[in-house]
């Protein structure tokens, strides 16, 4: 893959200057679809450059599909300070159109991936705009975020979604993640034996979500 590193402007009145890494496919189509990744939250420590993030940046990318994982505001490089998740669909939607500013790509084919706190903040944007095809949710925390609040009312979201979570998730019962995957009408994989920060099953689900972005 090729990779750069790159800066953008988050949306909203105060923009922020945020970072991100931008993996193009070196093999594929002549303009590749492309996928944003979203980190788990940075008072745990996550970033852009979190395992899991950079074990889906390297699969989806083998697959052809072009890959932009960025931090959060506050996070290392990126300006401001975080917001738990109020403002940080902003940072999403500068990261949108910063892809959709890149003429190699074809935009109008965008993804979303979301660990923890990421799939959280990245779901409440992509049922904010509809700007994504797809929305993977990896390890969703319904017990700390709603994450029904703002789902229509009658019928799934008008975008694909895909719930992988541990069966042991600290922050996320069966029962709430069934109820999540009915609403937006999602395929839910538990993993047996993981919990929340799902140690060890990284390829399995870099290769879930590539096989769902497909």
């Amino acid at each position: 893959m090729n990779r750069q590193r790159v800066t953008f402007q988050s949306a909203g009145a105060d923009a922020l200057r945020l970072e991100g890494v931008l993996a193009l496919p070196e093999t594929g189509e002549v303009k590749p679809p492309a996928a944003l990744l979203c980190h788990p939250h940075p008072m745990g420590g996550g970033s852009m450059d979190a395992g899991l993030l950079l074990s889906l940046e390297s699969a989806v990318t083998a697959a052809g599909i072009a890959t932009l994982r960025f931090n959060f505001r506050g996070v290392d490089g990126s300006e401001g300070v975080s917001t738990d998740g109020v403002l940080e669909t902003e940072d999403v939607e500068g990261a949108c159109r910063f892809l959709a500013s890149r003429s190699e790509l074809d935009s109008s084919r965008l993804f979303l991936a979301g660990w923890s706190f990421g799939s959280w903040v990245g779901f409440r944007w992509v049922l904010e705009t509809g700007r994504a095809q797809r929305a993977a949710l990896v390890s969703p925390p319904t017990a700390m975020y709603d994450f029904f609040e703002n789902l229509p009312a009658g019928e799934p979201p008008s975008f694909e979604t895909l719930i992988i979570a541990g069966d042991r998730d600290q922050f996320a019962g069966p029962a709430d993640l069934k109820r999540l995957a009915g609403l937006t009408g999602a395929d839910l994989k538990l993993l047996r034996g993981a919990d929340h920060f799902l140690f060890g099953h990284e390829r399995e689900i870099a290769r879930e979500v590539t096989d769902f972005f497909m």
